[in-house]
């Protein structure tokens, strides 16, 4: 089934507690990788799994698929945000405009993951659910921040908001199996789809994800439509891109709500050109 990486910064307390209790459960073993400052390997539904630890902060992860051998990379990591919102989140990397301000090059995305990333999401809202753990939200989030060049599909698996909840065990260990789930088990038949609206928390697109078998890979929010309302033709290289960077071909793009008439022409224009269902 080939290997896969989870990857981690080592000054993340989110990060490096899902880690350690991924390795814990997976009876990882320690092992030495050149530009790792800690790693361990293990071997889980018959596909080898690296974990592994780096000095960089995870939005400077550009060289993963240089210093790895993997089919695709799970980041686990800290979110951070202002208004404190509890949450346990999937998303995937990119800068849609030509700010790059966290990491990676201005108007680009990575490759997304559509089938692995919904796995862990429903992973994530499964065993919360049997953990009890109803006060936080569990979503995707929109496509933003670094890296963007690695070139192997690439998802991040999160904690938010705070220091207190980056160290709350309950949330690690509900990380750590639902990346240990979507790792273990082979990826779910779905409809790899590109959303498009919203705001920073995804939640249409998550409520469809678990209740429609769509699984997503790069979603647009509202802010960067608004931003690209006066070049409708950043947007539609945009839309392009999110349709391309996908581990599976995309099939369908969702716009949420109302949107903007300029938005619908580019939808609909990419949509025909790839040949995609346009969902409004």
């Amino acid at each position: 089934m080939g290997a896969v990486a989870v990857a981690y910064s080592v000054s993340d307390p989110a990060g490096r507690g899902i880690a350690l209790e991924l390795s814990r459960l997976t009876r990882c073993r320690i092992i030495e990788l050149k530009g790792c400052s800690e790693a361990c390997a293990a071997e889980v539904g018959g596909r080898r799994v690296v974990i592994a630890g780096f000095s960089e902060d995870v939005l400077y992860f550009s060289f993963l698929d240089k210093v790895l051998d993997a089919d695709f990379f799970i980041v686990v990591s800290r979110h951070s945000a202002a208004s404190g919102i509890k949450s346990l989140t999937v998303h995937h990397t990119g800068n849609p405009t030509s700010k790059a301000e966290y990491g990676g090059r201005p108007r680009e995305l990575s490759v997304a993951n559509p089938p692995i990333s919904l796995s862990i999401l429903r992973s994530i809202s499964e065993v919360s659910r049997s953990r009890g753990l109803v006060d936080a939200e569990v979503t995707y989030e929109v496509t933003h921040h670094g890296p963007t060049e690695v070139r192997r599909p690439l998802s991040f698996a999160e904690i938010g908001s705070t220091v207190t909840e980056w160290t709350h065990r309950p949330y690690q260990e509900a990380l750590a199996e639902a990346v240990l789930e979507a790792i273990s088990e082979p990826p779910p038949v779905c409809v790899p789809s590109v959303g498009v609206g919203g705001g920073h928390y995804a939640q249409q697109f998550s409520q469809r994800a678990l209740s429609l078998n769509e699984c997503y890979g790069h979603i647009i929010s509202r802010h960067v439509v608004k931003e690209l309302r006066d070049h409708p033709d950043v947007l539609e290289l945009v839309l392009r891109e999110a349709v391309l960077k996908s581990s599976a071909p995309i099939r369908r793009i969702v716009l949420e709500g109302k949107m903007p008439a300029y938005v619908k022409r580019v939808a609909s224009s990419v949509s025909s050109t790839y040949g995609l269902e346009l969902v409004e």
